[in-house]
This record gives structure tokens, C-alpha cells and sequence, in this order.
């Protein structure tokens, strides 16, 4: 079962490059309009000028580890 977090963690950004380990993520040209407009709503939403995709998958994965909600909606749609 995933586990619950009482406090969230602190956004943070990409590390410096040669910290990082690299997550490539291939998409289907059409597949990516969709992504690319959904990240848009999101920077609108937060009321940022930049929303740096790294960060995005970050908060996803994350949220994925701590709320059993989207553990759950994640392997839903992981087994459809």
C-alpha cells in the first residue's frame, strides 16, 4: 500500500547536469499538442511564467508514491 505523507515536500528543481540522471520520454507528435497544452493550463494555473517539464514529472511520480488514490488511478490505467 502506498504511504501517506503528512506534510508536502518542498518543489524543487532540476539538479545541475552533472548531478542528473537522465529520463527520456518519447510521444507521438499529436500525443505531445495534448501534453504541451495541459502543461500550459497548469503554469496558467500555478501563475507562473515557467513550469519546467523535469518538475512536472517530478510532482507526478510523487504524487504517485504518496496518495494511494493515484497509485490506484495509476494502475487502472497502467493495466487497460
Amino acid at each position: 500500500m502506498a504511504r501517506q505523507r503528512t506534510s508536502a515536500r518542498p518543489r524543487r528543481g532540476a539538479p545541475a547536469a552533472a548531478d542528473a540522471v537522465a529520463l527520456t520520454v518519447r510521444f507521438a507528435p499529436d500525443e505531445y499538442t495534448d501534453i504541451d497544452e495541459w502543461l500550459l493550463s497548469l503554469r496558467r494555473e500555478l501563475g507562473r511564467t515557467k513550469l519546467d517539464k523535469s518538475e512536472v514529472v517530478r510532482a507526478l511520480l510523487q504524487a504517485a508514491r504518496e496518495r494511494a488514490d493515484v497509485r490506484r488511478a495509476l494502475l487502472a490505467i497502467l493495466k487497460s
